[in-house]
């Protein structure tokens, strides 16, 4: 009979140890509202000369190209700051 309280007591301890990550557990309805954050999409690329390969961006999202890659090398180097569609002289 002297190990039922050892047993109850053993049992009790591993109860209070385990209830604190009970309790940080999320519950269904919590997780149903929790949503990630969208990934941002990158911005259209344009072929503004027919030639097959895209050549500028369309960052604001407005269909008409924003940035321009000019000496082929993959990365925009003449951007359009003042809206009209157009590389900005340098």
């Amino acid at each position: 009979m002297k190990k039922l309280p050892m047993i109850i007591t053993a049992f009790g301890a591993a109860t209070l140890i385990a209830a604190p990550s009970f309790a940080q557990d999320a519950s269904p309805e919590e997780e149903a509202t929790e949503t990630a954050p969208a990934p941002e999409a990158a911005p259209a690329t344009i072929d503004t000369d027919g030639d097959g390969t895209m050549d500028a961006w369309d960052q604001r999202g407005d269909g008409k190209p924003d940035s321009w890659d000019t000496d082929a090398d993959g990365a925009p180097d003449a951007f359009d700051q003042d809206g009209d569609g157009a590389p900005d002289p340098k």
